[in-house]
């Protein structure tokens, strides 16, 4: 993997955690059907840093789930 790859695969894992951490079901529900699965390994979070379509993907709903938590507050 390259530098890039592995720093989104780092930033992969900081957002999951972000989204447990929000403890919204809705919301992680959301993220484990559209980003990321559930309880995830390495090799999920490294396809999905070397899948430039995976990770973008991933940016957008944590980008949604994001503005979400923040209405909430």
């Amino acid at each position: 993997m390259t530098e890039v790859e592995q720093t989104k695969m780092t930033l992969l894992k900081q957002m999951h955690q972000y989204v447990i951490d929000i403890g919204d079901e809705d919301l992680y529900w959301y993220w484990i059907t559209e980003a990321v699965p559930d309880e995830p390994d390495d090799g999920i979070y490294e396809f999905i840093a070397t899948h430039e379509d995976s990770w973008l993907n991933c940016c957008k709903v944590f980008h949604k789930i994001y503005l979400a938590s923040k209405e909430e507050e």
